[in-house]
């Protein structure tokens, strides 16, 4: 119950906050913020927490509808019936998979379940509006709620999903480039919004007025990349909530020529909707790709760890140029003579002479596909006269086209052989 209390005097003030930036001229609303903080409650919630939460928002929904529509108790209650159930089935959609939602699937699971709940719920509500009021035309009402909702659920639901779980650490945190690189990157983004969204636009300006509103956005899509998922989730609302507060003040380029009354509103809706769903996906895909080098990397340190630990350095070979690219802990198995060898000649030259041509035969082998495998023992001669013995363990690594694109190997030392000759 703490937390459908929570959730709906959230939506109050989000309802509020969205009232404040309703377009000066209709009282349009431009974004509406209170759905968000539904659709965002339930992607976080467990499932058998809903009609708590459902409960408390409907309440609040018709509390708003009596308050800031004037709408009489039945219909409130219709108003936030629509609520409720709009946004039970859009993040019913959004959380069918599962999926994280910072991840590229879940970032389109989310965007799923909010078109399906901007879209129901505006039509549920254009019905009700056309029902209660004979005049108003069901398009015009459809659309006025669906743009201005689903702009809401895509600023609210994924900073509300990136900060689910958030702690304050002492450590472990965003390391400093990245975050002063994203700060300038969104300070020159909120001075660019500034200049180009400022009032009187097209004086300032002249005719390329209207297509300066994208020369903030490339900043705001790099600090959104540079601060990670939560970062910039926040500077993303924070952008859009400025773009759309300075349009519906009658500034910027989209204020400039107004074929009918709130046409900036919808335009300034859209822009910032494919705007939003561009750096939803961008983010997405970042994240996915930053999680799947963190898990490679985890693999590759727990494998060369296990080989350090058992005496085993590893060593890949590109089949065609021939370069070396050893794993960590190689000097410590086979000595830094072994580490500096950048390529197969490289290491070829530390063979005993007696035996190069053997190894190298084998090795040739391997990469031309006659055999899988190979195994042999063989003297190296280091720098300083010393000598050593290794056993080396070949492995072909075929491409998608069936041929051998690079051999593996791992050597350890024979035991009892390493001496100086």
């Amino acid at each position: 119950m703490t937390n459908a209390a929570l959730v709906a005097v959230l939506w109050l003030a989000a309802a509020l906050l969205s009232q404040a930036m309703a377009h000066a001229a209709t009282q349009t609303f431009a974004v509406w913020l209170s759905s968000g903080i539904t659709f965002a409650a339930l992607l976080v919630g467990a499932r058998w927490t809903w009609p708590a939460l459902l409960a408390g928002v409907a309440l609040a929904a018709t509390a708003w509808g009596m308050i800031g529509h004037q709408l009489a108790v039945g219909p409130a209650l219709a108003y936030g019936g629509v609520e409720a159930l709009s946004m039970a089935l859009g993040a019913w959609v959004a959380t069918l998979a599962r999926h994280d939602h910072t991840s590229p699937r879940g970032a389109a699971a989310l965007l799923a379940g909010a078109l399906v709940a901007a879209s129901t719920g505006a039509t549920l509500a254009a019905a009700m509006w056309v029902w209660l009021r004979p005049g108003a035309g069901f398009g015009v009402e459809w659309r006025t709620w669906f743009l201005s909702t689903l702009v809401g659920l895509l600023l609210i639901a994924p900073l509300v999903t990136a900060f689910r779980g958030f702690r304050v650490r002492r450590s472990g945190g965003l390391a400093m480039a990245p975050f002063l690189g994203g700060a300038a990157a969104f300070a020159v983004f909120i001075a660019a919004v500034l200049l180009v969204f400022a009032d009187h636009a097209q004086q300032r300006w002249g005719e390329v007025a209207a297509t300066l509103a994208y020369l903030p956005m490339p900043f705001l899509l790099a600090a959104s990349l540079l601060w990670g998922p939560r970062g910039g989730t926040l500077a993303t609302l924070l952008g859009a909530l400025l773009i759309i507060g300075r349009t519906a003040q009658g500034g910027g380029p989209f204020a400039v020529h107004e074929g009918f009354a709130g046409e900036a509103v919808i335009e300034v809706q859209g822009f910032v909707t494919a705007w939003v769903m561009v750096l939803l996906l961008t983010r997405a895909l970042a994240e996915g790709r930053r999680v799947a080098l963190a898990r490679a990397r985890e693999w590759q340190l727990r494998y060369e760890r296990t080989l350090r630990a058992v005496g085993v350095a590893s060593v890949e070979y590109d089949t065609v140029s021939g370069s070396a690219t050893w794993g960590d802990g190689v000097a410590d198995v086979l000595g830094p003579a072994a580490a500096r060898a950048a390529s197969l000649q490289d290491w070829l030259d530390l063979i005993d002479p007696a035996e190069r041509g053997l190894v190298q035969a084998a090795w040739q082998q391997v990469a031309d596909g006659a055999r899988a495998a190979s195994e042999q023992a063989y003297l190296l001669r280091l720098p300083g006269g010393a000598t050593q013995r290794v056993r080396e363990r070949l492995a072909a690594v075929q491409g998608g086209d069936g041929r051998v694109e690079r051999i593996v190997a791992l050597l350890d030392l024979v035991a009892e052989e390493a001496r100086h000759g």
